[in-house]
């Protein structure tokens, strides 16, 4: 440390270290206990970043200048981490959108913190209310933007990014407080501003501030739909079309497979039937598959579908609405790579211009998608595969298995509730010496009781 800084500095570096410290600890914290949210570790490199420099202010190998313990990032810093704390379901931190603007020029907006499954963007101001109130009335310095124009883009962009087709919230956190006249502006926008409200700029200056308070503002998959009906349409991918017939998912899990990869399917079918989980999803909906998608299903049918899975196929393929290939423009713009395939592009893109949610098992081409600023509006599903034509001897069922799931259970989930009237044509297929009806699956929103005349 440097011989001549007087006490008072040193305190103050010392201070700032351990806040630098303890904000560490918390990101690290925070990382591995939700380990999906991306750019976290960006955050942890710009608060060792700030950690480091603070030490070699300490050591004097940096001159300290006079306003350097003022103008620290930590605070912002500070923000980011708590709100990245406190908004739920956070996808991802320090997150760049691209944008084209009002001028045709691309440009670019940092989202703090993209929170609620991505329905909202949150940005973090740690700029005290008076410096933000003089910038708003036009006296800030050269290049100084004010927080109403920084929203304005914040917009344009979320405009430019829909999550369930409608723009994400734009948040704007005011760490070091904000002015009534300034969040009067705000909610005119359709900001949502959180933090400590002075009615003046003088209140700023007398009232101790205060961490803001944020609630929760967790969102169900479509609760930034401005109605119910925007829900309604739901686009298969061929992954969901083929986990809907396949013998895997009505009782043919209870078989052995020589191919590892299908007994691993069979294994997750056998701990988590899959058929009741996506049509409590599909139930009340609207269904719709591209052509390229129905092409592709009924080519897989044809290569390696057993006839119980063919005739199921085709019960559901009478029940969905098949439209031409369609992409969005948003989709076609998708550069193509391993991960993002053009029959993915086509599939996803169409779904996209109906605005209906894709169901799919495609977890890889939703995140390649999502890293290059393109988020489909999709539910995910595990993935399964046609297998009738492969089974081999039925399993040996041992007791610890038997208890969690039986074969009849898996093929006949138990409902007292009717399905929809004229819907269904019972089918008849082998389950070990079991007979049981055979549902169409994606055509009922519930699974019917298996009627107790024909268990025999």
């Amino acid at each position: 440390m440097a011989n001549n800084m007087d006490e008072s500095t040193r305190d103050a570096l010392q201070g700032l270290l351990g806040r630098a410290e303890d904000l560490l600890g918390r990101a690290q914290m925070l990382q591995s206990k939700e380990s999906g949210i991306a750019g976290i570790g960006k955050l942890i490199k710009k608060i060792q970043s700030e950690r480091t420099f603070v030490k070699s202010l300490q050591n004097g190998s940096i001159a300290l200048k006079e306003n350097q313990l003022k103008s620290t990032n930590l605070t912002h810093l500070e923000g980011v981490l708590h709100s990245a704390e406190s908004f739920g379901h956070v996808l991802s931190v320090l997150h760049p959108f691209h944008y084209e603007g009002e001028n045709g020029a691309e440009s670019t907006v940092i989202v703090d913190v993209v929170a609620n499954g991505g329905t909202s963007w949150v940005k973090v101001t740690a700029r005290k209310a008076k410096a933000l109130h003089r910038i708003w009335e036009g006296d800030g310095e050269y290049g100084e933007h004010d927080i109403v124009e920084q929203a304005e883009q914040f917009l344009q962009a979320s405009r430019q990014h829909p999550i369930n087709y409608q723009p994400p919230t734009v948040n704007i956190v005011f760490y070091g407080g904000v002015t009534k006249a300034i969040v009067d502006d705000l909610v005119e926008l359709g900001i949502k501003p959180l933090g400590h409200i002075f009615q003046t700029v003088e209140d700023s200056l007398k009232i101790p501030l205060q961490l803001p308070v944020i609630k929760d503002l967790g969102k169900s998959p479509c609760a930034s739909q401005p109605s119910d009906e925007d829900c309604r349409k739901v686009n298969l991918d061929v992954t969901t079309m083929v986990a809907l017939v396949s013998d895997l998912t009505h009782g043919g899990c209870w078989h052995a497979f020589a191919e590892p990869l299908i007994q691993e399917l069979a294994e997750q079918e056998r701990q988590r039937p899959l058929v009741a989980e996506i049509e409590q999803f599909l139930q009340d909906k609207e269904l719709y598959a591209c052509q390229t998608a129905i092409t592709d299903f009924q080519g897989i049918l044809g290569t390696i579908a057993g006839p119980t899975e063919w005739d199921r196929s085709q019960r559901l393929l009478s029940r969905i609405t098949v439209v031409e290939d369609g992409p969005s423009d948003r989709a076609k713009m998708l550069e193509e790579s391993h991960r993002v395939k053009h029959r993915a592009k086509v599939i996803f893109g169409t779904g996209d211009k109906l605005k209906a949610i894709t169901t799919t098992a495609n977890i890889g081409f939703v995140r390649a998608a999502r890293n290059k600023g393109v988020s489909f509006a999709v539910h995910i599903h595990q993935s399964r595969a046609l297998t009738e034509k492969k089974r081999n001897s039925p399993l040996k069922v041992d007791a610890s298995l038997h208890s969690r799931t039986s074969p009849q259970d898996a093929h006949c989930k138990v409902s007292d509730e009717t399905t929809l009237s004229g819907s269904i044509q019972a089918g008849q297929e082998n389950l070990g010496n079991d007979k049981c009806t055979s549902f169409p699956t994606a055509a009922i929103p519930k699974l019917q009781k298996c009627p107790e005349s024909i268990l025999a």
